[in-house]
């Protein structure tokens, strides 16, 4: 048993967030280790982590994390594009022009939920896609992309704190862009579709990638390369996404959040939160409705 005494609470928002402090006795847990350590420190995270998520209370997302400098002065944010930023899966819209959509859903499922290798999948989808025109694809799926409520709010008040923004992508670039435009962003990574010319001299395309792929592994490393650009340490990094594609970035960020996530994702990531609005990510980093309300000013 882990010895927990509260200290205070603040009410951060009326009827939707309550902020705990409490203090950890480690010299009366029941640990490994006889003297308190940074292991042992871990060891109680992974631990209290571990009840949290074998004992869920129905609509209602308990977040443990370090009361320290680095929760609430966030430097560097990496978002994933499709569900999270945007309601949508970009493949999938794409997909609907060729009438494979019901096809290209069923790999996207089992990817984001870990059942398929994403480098793998990706391939799959994509080359379901041949032969799709190209040539005003990205200008006619613009306006169907439906931004996630709330994003636009926590990326303008943690921009006003100085904090990098960025989007990584297993979707595609021109879209990325087009997001980062819209919530400005600093950064945007993704995939790259390939086009040939058709023997009508009709742009389409290809049915391949070109270029790195953003995978799990590239988010995490990208996450990694921003910091280190940026001359930001680790701890004060958040990334937040919905897909196991996202969780190799949460795990090396100062903190994760699997945003209305799959099973999976949900079971692994460091935090979870199921809201109706991204917004609701401010209040994990401490502000209150007051604080919030000015930074959006």
């Amino acid at each position: 048993m882990i010895p927990v005494r509260l200290i205070s609470f603040e009410n951060l928002s009326p009827n939707k967030a309550v902020d705990f402090k409490v203090t950890i006795d480690l010299t009366k847990a029941n640990l490994s280790d006889s003297i308190p350590s940074e292991n042992t420190l871990l060891e109680v995270e992974k631990s209290i982590l571990e009840t949290i998520k074998a004992n869920p209370i129905e609509d209602i997302d308990i977040v443990f994390q370090k009361d320290d400098a680095n929760r609430k002065l966030k430097k560097l944010i990496v978002f994933d594009m499709d569900s999270t930023l945007i309601y949508q899966e970009v493949i999938e819209l794409i997909a609907a022009q060729a009438g494979v959509e019901a096809e290209v859903t069923t790999i996207t499922t089992a990817a984001m939920n870990g059942e398929i290798d994403f480098k793998e999948s990706l391939a799959r989808r994509v080359l379901l896609l041949k032969g799709i025109k190209s040539a005003n694809l990205w200008e006619e799926l613009k306006p169907q992309l439906q931004i996630t409520k709330g994003a636009s709010e926590l990326c303008k008040v943690m921009s006003k704190t100085g904090c990098k923004l960025a989007v990584c992508s297993g979707g595609f670039l021109p879209l990325a862009n087009y997001i980062k435009e819209q919530l400005n962003l600093d950064y945007a990574f993704a995939n790259q579709l390939e086009t040939e010319v058709d023997n009508q001299g009709v742009e389409i395309l290809s049915g391949k990638t070109f270029g790195d792929i953003v995978d799990g592994a590239k988010k995490r490393d990208l996450l990694e390369q921003l910091a280190i650009e940026n001359s930001i340490d680790l701890g004060a990094s958040v990334a937040i996404g919905d897909g196991a594609n996202d969780l190799l970035m949460m795990g090396k960020a100062g903190f994760g959040v699997a945003w209305n996530a799959k099973p999976k994702v949900q079971l692994e990531a460091p935090s979870c939160l199921n809201s109706d609005s991204l917004k609701d990510v401010l209040y994990i980093f401490g502000y209150n409705d007051l604080e919030i309300a000015d930074l959006l000013m």
